[in-house]
C-alpha cells in the first residue's frame, strides 16, 4: 500500500535526523498537511525576548518555530503569508515526490540557517525581528539539482482522506448486525 503525503513527509524528515523537531498535522476537511517545526537556542539567562503573542521566553534559552503546508487551494483558504512556505498541491492527483524531498531539503537548510542566525540574533541586543528566510530560487535548484542527479522521483504521492462512513452505510450496517448496534 502506498504511503499518503502526511506519513511521506514524517518518514523523510525521520531519515534524515534534521537539526529541528517537528510535527505533521494533516487536516483532510481542508486539504492541507502543515510542517510545524521547531528549534531551541541557548542564551545568557538573563535574556527575554517576546513572540508575536506576547509569550516570553523560558531563561536561559529561545524556543522558535515556524510552518510550512501543502495544500489544495480548491479546497484550503488559507493565507500563505502565515506560513514560512504554502505549497501548492491537487488534493487529487497528488504531488511529485521528487518536489516534496527538495522541500523537505529546503526546510533543512532554512532551519540550519535560522539557528545560526537566531543565535547572532540574540547576541545582538535583540532589537527588531527575527523570521527564517524561505528562498523559492534556492528550492528550484534543488530541484534541478535533483533531476540533473536523475534523484528526482516524478511518482505523485497523493493526501490519503479520510472517508465518513455515510448514513446509509450505517443503516446497511445495522441492518446486517440484526438491527443491534455493535459497540
Amino acid at each position: 500500500m502506498k504511503s499518503d503525503l502526511a506519513t511521506y513527509i514524517d518518514d523523510e524528515l525521520k531519515s534524515i535526523y534534521p537539526v529541528f523537531q517537528w510535527k505533521v498535522v494533516k487536516n483532510t476537511k481542508k486539504r492541507l498537511i502543515e510542517v510545524y517545526i521547531t528549534f531551541n537556542v541557548k542564551v545568557d539567562e538573563s535574556l527575554q525576548v517576546q513572540d508575536v503573542t506576547g509569550r516570553s521566553n523560558m531563561p536561559g534559552s529561545i524556543q522558535f518555530e515556524d510552518v510550512i503546508c501543502f495544500y489544495d487551494p480548491a479546497y484550503a483558504h488559507i493565507k500563505p503569508q502565515n506560513y514560512l512556505e504554502a505549497v501548492i498541491m491537487n488534493s487529487h492527483t497528488g504531488i511529485e515526490k521528487g518536489y516534496v524531498d527538495a522541500c523537505i531539503k529546503q526546510l533543512n537548510i532554512v532551519a540550519e540557517a535560522g539557528i545560526t542566525e537566531l543565535e547572532k540574533f540574540a547576541l545582538d541586543n535583540v532589537s527588531g525581528e527575527f523570521r527564517l528566510v524561505w528562498s523559492d530560487r534556492d528550492l528550484e535548484g534543488a530541484v534541478q539539482t535533483l533531476k540533473s542527479l536523475d534523484r528526482y522521483d516524478e511518482e505523485k504521492i497523493q493526501m490519503k482522506l479520510d472517508e465518513e462512513e455515510s448514513f446509509i452505510d450505517q443503516i446497511k450496517k445495522d441492518e446486517a448486525n440484526g438491527g443491534v448496534e455493535r459497540i
